[in-house]
């Protein structure tokens, strides 16, 4: 059958078959693709979902294996400090003792560690002052004239026993002529009130003048109430020792 349109001397035509006919071939070819469609989309859920099985169960078991060593980790670090306080009457005395022989090692380490870390961190420190840069300017002419480098960072600077020794005298001095400047200003200890001088007897104090006053104050109460007697003329009478007489009471 023709799928070229014609038409005849009548004015007859195939155009409406030859237009169905493309039709119904566009329509099967739609419903071709669908399926295909479909067939693909559910093997690529069906790849997805076997891939996605093992991982999940990859990552729930990574999950609990992880969780077992946190507890783990955890209860020996409860035990090691239940053995430093004491705290297990179970635990042997070697078990205590060699515990706590360990935590006061790591302890040393740890008091070492800082020490060293603070002694290059205030050296760096003073580096960046005036102070330092004289320093800085003399290590960095002699690196670069003995083997050629050319730049050289604070911290490596910092980290030399020579300069460290250098800057901790340069401290020195500086501590000598200025003590007050390296005073712990967060140190709880007493302070007498505001408005005291260093010399005492030496000008009026606006603040001893207002104590003296308070001092005076309470004393003229306490007076007052040691002589009510003359001040009232009456006796005071411990009823606890002399009896009452009732028969003046109204």
């Amino acid at each position: 059958m023709s799928n070229v349109i014609q038409f005849s001397i009548d004015g007859d035509t195939n155009a409406e078959q030859v237009a169905g006919r493309a039709k119904n071939a566009v329509s099967g070819l739609d419903k071709q693709m669908e399926g295909i469609s479909k067939k693909f989309g559910s093997g690529f859920r069906d790849i997805f979902l076997s891939f996605l099985g093992p991982m999940a169960l990859i990552s729930a078991a990574m999950a609990f294996i992880g969780k077992m060593i946190s507890d783990n980790q955890k209860k020996h670090e409860e035990a090691n400090q239940a053995a430093i306080d004491g705290t297990n009457k179970l635990m042997s005395a070697e078990d205590k003792y060699w515990a706590n022989k360990r935590n006061n090692e790591k302890k040393d380490k740890e008091t070492v560690e800082q020490a060293k870390t603070a002694r290059e961190d205030i050296t760096a420190q003073f580096l960046e002052t005036k102070a330092g840069e004289k320093i800085v300017v003399r290590e960095m002419m002699a690196r670069s004239s003995s083997t050629g480098e050319t730049s050289t960072s604070l911290r490596d600077l910092a980290r030399d026993p020579k300069i460290q020794a250098e800057v901790q005298a340069l401290i020195a001095e500086d501590m000598k002529k200025n003590p007050a400047a390296g005073v712990n200003k967060t140190d709880t200890s007493f302070s007498g009130p505001q408005g005291f001088g260093n010399i005492i007897g030496v000008g009026s104090n606006a603040v001893i003048e207002n104590l003296t006053r308070q001092t005076d104050i309470q004393q003229q109460i306490l007076e007052f109430i040691r002589t009510p007697a003359a001040r009232t003329g009456i006796t005071d009478v411990d009823f606890t020792k002399q009896p009452i007489d009732t028969r003046n009471l109204s």
